[in-house]
């Protein structure tokens, strides 16, 4: 397909047109420095791109309801993608809010692909071709031998990418419930590349860092980039509450629930205060892009797809599920209680520490500045291990009254050793080291 796209048509305003075969082409220059101010101030006042996208796509299509498009699905949808990420692209430099900038980029990034996918199939081929052509000639390769192990290897890879695209669109087009692990109400399965590092670390109060592609602090199975706001333990038992609500719900692709509701679910006293703050963590949700690496899988997207209040229909909250996330669940997620969670309060670093130790079967002794790290606090040493000492003696005591005994101790060179009791300790101490 062209790089500019271009939508056929056969009548116009009733009359035929078809013997000349007429064409929209798209002007890229077509938009004014006015016009893309007044868009940018749109989205400004509506605050979210998602919106601000549906309402160009109807813009367009009220536009050309005088005439009747011939062009195939796909290129109609080609075209409609191609418009929405080069409008993207020039509003963005109007707009000066952080996080409607950060959506920009991610809805960009999104279409990008999409046109990227389309349009340049033999760009994709081209670095392939090149890379196997080398390998051929360092096989010693060359002439009709070479062209054939080129052509063979390009075969191959485009099955692969094939595979691949049905792969995503059996993904896409399967329940949000169905791609879960069983989740219950007080045991909700939480992937632990969520669990064993500092995305979800300990923030301090007041205005969050905003950061784009930053490394994130974890377990050396992990590779993890964050764009957005830090999180913290709260969004995390919000995140991991919808995820449950998407299984017990069966829920295919979004949630509807009332900010009432869902603070019952959340175990919180419901009111004005909490509504905004539970909105206020959905959003941090849908605007966090994570990037995570781990074995031969990567990544890359939004925690939940999207969120708004709907109140046009029943006023409820509608969550949008990003199912390209949950892969990351496959043989690698943890229960986490939540009775316990509850019980541990608000204290984040109580809260980080039993999710982080649960997703261990047998922890080593890890450094305590190394816990420091990885649950990203920035108090100073000093003050750390004091906190450290105080939530592991909370989380004694709630994990003793949930008739799971455990208990801890710091060595003289700092180390944290975690161990059950009820066995011989100094023995269980010599088998932690003896695996360090």
């Amino acid at each position: 397909m062209k790089n500019t796209p271009k939508l056929k048509f056969s009548t116009f305003n009733g009359v035929n047109l078809e013997g000349f075969s007429p064409g929209i082409e798209y002007d890229k220059d077509n938009i004014s420095d006015e016009v893309l101010r007044d868009l940018a101030n749109e989205l400004c006042k509506l605050g979210d791109v998602s919106k601000f996208i549906r309402h160009r796509i109807d813009d367009f299509q009220n536009s050309i309801s005088h005439i009747k498009i011939t062009s195939s699905t796909e290129e109609q949808k080609y075209f409609n993608d191609f418009y929405i990420f080069d409008l993207l692209k020039k509003v963005q430099k109007y707009i000066v809010d952080d996080r409607l900038l950060i959506d920009l980029t991610i809805n960009i990034n999104k279409y990008c692909k999409y046109i990227d996918d389309t349009n340049s199939e033999i760009s994709k081929i081209d670095p392939q071709k090149t890379q196997y052509t080398n390998e051929g000639k360092k096989l010693g390769l060359s002439g009709k031998q070479l062209d054939n192990y080129v052509k063979h290897q390009l075969t191959i890879f485009e099955k692969k990418q094939q595979k691949k695209a049905e792969e995503e669109a059996r993904l896409l087009g399967t329940a949000m419930q169905q791609l879960l692990p069983e989740i219950f109400e007080n045991k909700r399965a939480i992937p632990n590349s969520f669990l064993r590092g500092a995305l979800f670390g300990m923030v301090r109060k007041g205005r969050r860092a905003l950061v784009k592609n930053e490394p994130i602090f974890t377990m050396s199975q992990y590779d993890l980039k964050f764009t957005g706001e830090y999180l913290d333990q709260n969004d995390l038992e919000l995140w991991d509450t919808l995820i449950y609500l998407g299984k017990e719900r069966s829920v295919t692709n979004e949630l509807r629930i009332t900010l009432y509701d869902l603070c019952k679910e959340l175990r919180l006293s419901p009111n004005q205060e909490r509504y905004k703050k539970i909105f206020e963590r959905a959003e941090r949700l849908k605007i966090a892009t994570i990037k995570i690496h781990q074995e031969n899988q990567t990544f890359l997207g939004s925690l939940i797809n999207n969120v708004f209040i709907d109140t046009n229909g029943d006023g409820k909250l509608v969550i949008e599920y990003n199912k390209c996330l949950t892969p990351l669940f496959k043989n690698d997620y943890t229960y986490i209680n939540s009775d316990i969670r509850h019980k541990l309060g608000d204290n984040q670093l109580a809260r980080w520490l039993y999710s982080f130790y649960e997703s261990h079967k047998n922890p080593i002794q890890f450094s305590i500045s190394f816990l420091q790290k990885l649950c990203k606090s920035e108090s100073q040493p000093k003050e750390f291990k004091r906190m450290l000492i105080d939530s592991l003696q909370k989380l004694k005591i709630v994990k003793n009254m949930d008739k799971i005994k455990w208990d801890y101790e710091i060595t003289n060179n700092n180390f944290l050793i975690i161990y059950p009791t009820g066995k011989n300790k100094k023995q269980k101490q010599a088998e932690l080291f003896d695996s360090f």
